[in-house]
């Protein structure tokens, strides 16, 4: 006579395989389905060491991220390799949009030289942070008085500049700007960062420095170098009296961008939850009040579609200077 299984078993057995199907149907589902996001803290990326502009532009927007969406964030500084090791830290993170990095042009040259673990394709812009204008200065006793007489001065000899790095964002700007004024081709004397290349433009040791304007305000209150261009298309807001490039003539525009992006992979909602959070952070008190004691563009906050272009167009041009300095093939 065949044993009766009891009815509180067969409920019980019923239960499990009800639960197990369910289980199995939420391990197939889609983790994007199942998570919200953000669901944990989201990373900042900088190759800036702490107290770098780079680092400090991260901090500023982070006074209003946590409101803005709703998590916390934290800082990750990864100096060395111009970049390089930024970018290798934020490819080794999962790309589910919790690992953001802020970058400047000078990662997309490192790109662009096969020094990094990336390529150019996986950057997907997210916002446009800082838009910071770059001038020419001159040491207070400089025989150059006006742009137009360091432009003629520098077409019957080579000018020696002050950049921060050989290939690097200043280095091109400064070609760029002698290519379009006609000058002869500059001498480039790199240096270690903005600060000695305000000493050794104030001492003479070269005729022209190229900076931002945090970088020398000091000094330029201080009488001790004197600006005479800026490099975009308008006037430096600090600066009301120092003619913009546009102003003599020239059809140029450089400046150290820096910027928020992330890493191919990133599903497209989350790409778009990031930009929204990031410009609703930047548009708070504190980070606008930074930008304007800076001396940056008002407009320095942009979304992702002007960004990524400005990325585009930064690539190309970057790869064809770089070709004709020798530094890429």
């Amino acid at each position: 006579m065949p044993t009766k299984t009891p009815t509180h078993i067969r409920l019980t057995r019923r239960a499990f395989a009800a639960g197990s199907a369910a289980a199995a149907g939420l391990a197939w589902s889609p983790l994007g389905a199942q998570e919200k996001f953000p669901s944990k803290t989201i990373e900042v990326v900088t190759h800036a060491g702490v107290g770098g502009g780079t680092d400090i532009t991260g901090r500023m927007m982070m006074v209003h991220a946590p409101e803005a969406f709703g998590t916390e964030f934290a800082i990750v500084n990864k100096v060395g390799g111009s970049g390089a090791a930024a970018l290798a830290y934020a490819a080794s993170r999962p790309r589910d949009g919790h690992t953001i990095l802020l970058i400047t042009q000078t990662h997309l040259l490192t790109v662009m030289q096969g020094k990094a673990p990336v390529k150019y394709d996986e950057i997907v812009g997210l916002a446009r942070a800082t838009d910071d204008p770059q001038f020419l200065m001159v040491g207070k006793s400089s025989p150059l008085k006006t742009a137009q007489e360091m432009i003629a001065a520098g077409k019957t000899k080579a000018l020696k500049f002050g950049v921060t790095q050989l290939g690097g964002v200043d280095h091109l700007a400064v070609l760029g700007f002698a290519k379009k004024a006609g000058m002869q081709a500059p001498t480039i004397v790199p240096f270690r960062g903005g600060g000695d290349i305000v000493i050794n433009t104030v001492s003479a040791n070269v005729d022209v420095g190229i900076l931002n304007y945090a970088e020398a305000e000091s000094q330029l209150k201080a009488g001790d170098v004197r600006a005479l261009v800026t490099l975009t298309p308008k006037r430096l807001a600090p600066l009301p009296d120092v003619p913009s490039a546009k102003d003599i003539g020239l059809d140029i525009n450089y400046s150290t961008v820096r910027g928020f992006v992330t890493l191919k992979g990133v599903a497209d909602d989350r790409l778009k939850a990031l930009e929204d959070g990031l410009l609703k952070a930047m548009k708070g008190q504190m980070y606008a009040t930074y930008i304007e004691r800076s001396g940056q563009s008002a407009d320095s906050v942009v979304g992702r579609g002007p960004w990524q272009a400005q990325l585009d167009g930064f690539y190309n041009e970057g790869q064809a200077a770089l070709k004709e300095i020798g530094l890429l093939k």
